[in-house]
């Protein structure tokens, strides 16, 4: 069985590659979602506890990458974990 932190992670991978993106973890364990020009369109910064998980979430802005969103949630909150999903669909 997969954990959550898989499930949102692998959401964000489908979700990206659906738009012709590439998903890479950085040193540091961003994610960041690049074109075939290796040009960043977002960056997802997740961090999962025991509890919850953030991430915060950027994108191409006219000044480079500008923070999007930003979500903590509770591993408990099927309604928020649902929020979080269809913001990243309608990125």
């Amino acid at each position: 069985m997969d954990h959550v932190s898989a499930i949102i992670t692998g959401f964000i991978r489908q979700n990206m590659e659906e738009r012709g993106l590439s998903l890479y973890f950085t040193d540091d364990d961003k994610l960041l979602a690049m074109d075939d020009q290796f040009e960043t369109h977002f960056k997802f910064d997740l961090v999962f506890s025991d509890n919850d998980f953030s991430c915060l979430i950027l994108s191409r802005g006219d000044k480079g990458l500008e923070v999007r969103q930003r979500f903590n949630i509770s591993w408990t909150s099927a309604r928020s974990i649902r929020e979080f999903m269809e913001y990243v669909r309608k990125l």
